[in-house]
């Protein structure tokens, strides 16, 4: 692709700053989610299928299971002219009704920053009632930063993926504001059909920007850039910390949302690289192939959303996998590379210890419901097939 082409691409981009992610995107930048045209985005999609789907033989099993599932649902869905809003005090539309939602999110969890360490905990209940005791004092995910010697080494890494920089060119560029359309272009998500699957995810990036931004603060670890110029990035480097990679955890969260509303297992849909997955891995990827995060980032970063994903959906009193205590230690990542078959790897070893970086324990605790959050997950639900993931 030319400069002077990507140039005009990105000009249908221009109300999106460089710096700027899911969580602060207007849903009308959206191309796939609210039906209008984005040449940039169909560039980048068509890109990203060939590196997630063009190799994979179709599923045919899968294909006729979902068929049986669509003839038997039929009458059942609940879609854009489902007129019974009882579960919830307002619409969608309302100006404050996301606000309202991620302000109970906040209140479900605890930041804790310590000497390079950062800790997250979820606010428990009793074993007999409905109201809060207090914050649990088993961290739900807990986060060790790589030393500056770790991230040095990761260099390298970094200025290898340049050599995708012109096939990834219009992913990178759309995903700067926009993630979600990648998403919805699997999913059948958009304003008509999916209004509170959107709201969700909305509710949930806002949520977790606050969380990745604590922890990058506290942090503050060095760009790739920082080392060498001649990493040369091709996006403007934000200038707050690396690591946690937002794309990464929002990328990862929203993987562990749409499989949770379908009854799925998101750790087990991520060991078995499901598609979803495999998306959010390249969402991930991308931001080290335009050389301002290392692939130790995405790593962080996808272990800190499934982690935000199972604490969602338990939050929202879903009656599925437990939420487990995910563990991430930079110091032991061991100068990996970041691709869905690392993150495959990790998954399925997290329950087993065999991986010194990344762990996930039983959790016990009865987190705390919210009861807004759970009323709009019900309603999220809804509009999609139980298929199981």
């Amino acid at each position: 692709m030319s400069v002077q082409s990507v140039q005009t691409l990105v000009s249908t981009q221009s109300t999106q700053s460089t710096q700027s992610t899911q969580s602060t995107q207007s849903t009308q930048a959206r191309g796939v989610v609210t039906g209008d045209a984005n040449p940039l985005l169909s560039a980048a999609l068509a890109t990203s299928h060939d590196g997630i789907a063009a190799t994979e033989v179709l599923d045919f099993a899968e294909i006729e299971h979902k068929s049986a599932l669509l003839k038997s649902a039929r009458t059942d869905l609940q879609g854009l002219l489902a007129s019974d809003d009882s579960e919830l005090p307002r619409r969608p539309a309302d100006p404050y009704f996301l606000q309202a939602v991620v302000s109970g999110l906040i209140q479900s969890t605890r930041v804790d920053l310590g000497e390079e360490k950062a800790s997250l905990h979820a606010r428990v209940s009793s074993k007999g009632g409905a109201l809060a005791e207090g914050f649990s004092g088993e961290p739900f995910m807990q986060m060790t930063c790589p030393d500056i010697d770790d991230l040095a080494e990761q260099v390298p890494f970094v200025q290898s993926y340049a050599d995708l920089r012109d096939e990834r060119m219009p992913e990178i560029i759309v995903q700067l504001g926009d993630i979600l359309s990648f998403f919805a272009s699997g999913d059948l998500l958009d304003t008509e059909r999916t209004p509170y699957t959107l709201l969700l995810l909305d509710a949930a990036t806002g949520f977790a920007g606050g969380l990745i931004q604590r922890i990058k603060l506290g942090f503050d670890a060095p760009r790739p850039v920082q080392f060498s110029m001649q990493v040369q990035p091709i996006i403007a480097t934000p200038t707050h910390g690396t690591l946690p990679s937002g794309h990464a955890t929002e990328a990862f969260m929203m993987a562990a949302i749409l499989t949770l509303l379908r009854g799925g297992d998101p750790t087990s849909a991520a060991a078995d690289m499901a598609q979803r997955f495999r998306l959010a891995a390249r969402i991930a990827a991308n931001r080290t192939v335009a050389g301002v995060h290392f692939p130790i980032d995405s790593a962080a970063g996808s272990v800190l959303g499934l982690a935000l994903g199972e604490h969602l959906a338990a939050v929202a009193g879903v009656d599925g996998p437990a939420p487990g205590n995910w563990r991430f230690d930079g110091t032991a990542w061991d100068n990996r590379d970041f691709h869905h078959g690392v993150v495959s790897d990790f998954a399925q070893a997290a329950s087993s210890g065999k991986d010194p970086a990344v762990t996930r324990g039983k959790d016990d605790a009865l987190r705390a419901p919210d009861d807004l959050w759970s009323r709009l997950w019900k309603k999220a639900a809804a509009e999609h097939l139980p298929s199981g993931g």
